[in-house]
């Protein structure tokens, strides 16, 4: 059977696939629908149902545009499955669909107010593992990669204006959802007027930023956190951020070198300074928490926790992890231990991006920042 016959059967293959693809996402739509009709207002409901149908039909007809390029790097076969990668892929643009729906409409009570954390949860969590599935079972797409960059595009902006609608997150916070379509329209302008573009390399920095500003907006969705908390956390998570987007800019301008620049954050990231003053932060996270545990009566539970972080903090074990529950204990008892809350959420916040540094005793998910699950090594 020749080449343009095998493709021609995996494509009709495909394209059933998109029509399952298109159920599921129908299913998923009047389910939330008749959910929110039953519990919220109609109005509201009605709201939800044609906003996410919009975003589910973007999804859908990217799915379909992409259709053809389901094949693997550097071959020209067609994969007659999307493979488990793609359709989690899939999914995740769906809940991101669910949560466009959310928009315009005041946050809903009781645990239907727990629905829009759930949805970007679990579009974060299938961030991760679509491209895990991919990898062990040999499925690394061309379309794969254009669902990402759907997701990835569309996904950071949706959940940013949501988080502001909600009035977790301040008006200067903006910039972070809007930053990569300012950044591509910046290189289309340049195009535009005959400048270079040089290629972005790259960067470890990326990812972290990028995970971290994931889980972050994660959380300002969970209704447990307020103002003023959230608006501190907020600015402190948006500098770097944001100040990484400013030197990506100056990389694919030229008015950085990128060995120059690479070399610069070498030396910065191996000296001395930042091994020890991780360190530093910790002993003081630990002061801060072991003063508030003195000072305040919160109760039994708060005090255990309080001692649990304490001896992980010593000890190095699981940092950034650490950080994470530091930041939501300073969180919910922002308004009973002012003001060492707000040096708390400080501290915790430079820990998640720094890791805890020197004398650490385990800290797993430094690998998961420098290597990518699923991933086979060089031979």
């Amino acid at each position: 059977m020749s080449l343009s016959n095998i493709n021609s059967l995996a494509l009709t293959h495909l394209k059933k696939e998109w029509m399952r693809a298109g159920l599921f996402f129908m299913l998923f739509a009047s389910g939330g629908y008749f959910l929110f009709n039953r519990f919220w207002e109609t109005r509201y409901a009605l709201r939800w149902l044609g906003l996410t149908s919009v975003f589910g039909a973007w999804q859908l007809f990217v799915l379909w545009r992409s259709l053809g390029e389901n094949h693997r790097e550097g071959e020209v076969d067609l994969l007659p499955t999307l493979g488990w990668g793609n359709a989690i892929s899939f999914a995740r643009g769906i809940f991101i669909a669910g949560l466009l729906g959310f928009l315009f409409s005041p946050w809903a009570e009781g645990w239907l107010a727990w629905l829009p954390f759930t949805f970007y949860l679990f579009a974060a969590l299938s961030d991760i593992l679509d491209g895990y599935l991919a990898r062990i079972n040999n499925h690394v797409t061309k379309l794969g990669a254009a669902l990402d960059m759907n997701n990835d595009s569309w996904g950071v902006l949706i959940v940013t204006l949501l988080v502001f609608w909600y009035g977790q997150v301040p008006l200067w916070y903006l910039p972070v959802g809007l930053a990569r379509y300012f950044f591509i329209f910046g290189l289309w302008l340049r195009e535009k007027q005959g400048k270079q573009n040089f290629e972005m390399p790259f960067s470890y920095r990326r990812r972290i930023f990028a995970g971290v500003q994931m889980g972050f907006i994660v959380s300002m969705l969970a209704p447990l956190f307020s103002p003023p908390a959230t608006t501190i956390a907020a600015t402190l998570f948006m500098i770097p951020f944001l100040g990484g987007f400013l030197y990506d800019w100056f990389l694919v301008t030229g008015r950085i070198d990128p060995e120059k620049g690479a070399a610069f954050f070498d030396k910065i990231l191996t000296s001395a300074w930042m091994r020890w003053l991780p360190l530093l932060l910790r002993l003081c996270t630990v002061a801060s928490l072991a003063y508030i545990a003195f000072a305040y009566s919160l109760g039994a539970l708060w005090t255990l926790a309080q001692v649990v972080l304490i001896i992980m903090l010593i000890f190095g074990i699981l940092g950034r992890l650490i950080a994470i529950l530091t930041l939501i204990f300073a969180g919910l008892t922002f308004f009973s231990i002012l003001p060492i809350s707000a040096i708390l959420l400080v501290l915790s916040t430079i820990l998640l991006f720094t890791g805890t540094g020197a004398l650490s005793l385990w800290s797993p998910e430094e690998w998961l920042i420098y290597n990518r699950a699923g991933e086979k090594a060089d031979v």
